[in-house]
């Protein structure tokens, strides 16, 4: 016998459920590795893909803060330099550079009295409040050399028009 051909096979009625369930488990296996098999072909590659993301974001993190770290340390060498030389004029400069940087944006003027330790406050920002603005000399003198110069001799129309009201009034 080499050969073997079923024709029509029947399954008795007791053992028929039992064969669906165990050809639908086998299904279900099947399409469930299938569909595990396609999440895993999705969602790996993503993840590598975020993975190298976050390494190359943190070696880039490293190097950022190594090298303001460095810069830092480089300018304090630069500070203590300058400081061992003149240490009364660093300690003003610092100080001045630091209050221009607290106080650079700011409206307010303070004015320190000398030996006292009262400050006086100006309002100026509150005085300038409804102003126009005046022009610097550099701007003035830009804004007359802008302008063409008047004929002295020809009056303007505007001047020629207003009678002189001494002459009209008489002198009392």
């Amino acid at each position: 016998m080499t050969t073997v051909n079923l024709q029509g096979v029947g399954v008795p009625e007791q053992v028929q459920s039992s064969q669906r369930d165990a050809i639908k488990a086998r299904e279900d296996r099947e399409r469930l590795a299938l569909e595990a098999q396609a999440y895993a072909n999705d969602i790996l590659p993503k993840a590598k893909g975020s993975a190298a993301r976050q390494s190359e974001d943190a070696a880039a993190y490293k190097a950022r803060i190594v090298a303001d770290a460095e810069g830092e340390a480089q300018r304090f060498s630069l500070l203590l330099a300058s400081y061992l030389r003149a240490p009364g004029v660093t300690r003003q400069r610092l100080y001045f550079e630091t209050l221009e940087e607290v106080l650079g944006n700011t409206n307010k003027v303070l004015v320190d009295t000398k030996g006292t330790g009262n400050m006086i406050y100006l309002p100026l920002d509150k005085l300038t409040e409804g102003r126009t603005r005046t022009l610097t000399l550099d701007e003035q003198r830009q804004v007359a050399a802008t302008v063409q110069p008047r004929d002295v001799a020809a009056p303007a129309p505007a001047e020629a028009a207003v009678p002189d009201v001494r002459r009209e009034r008489g002198t009392r």
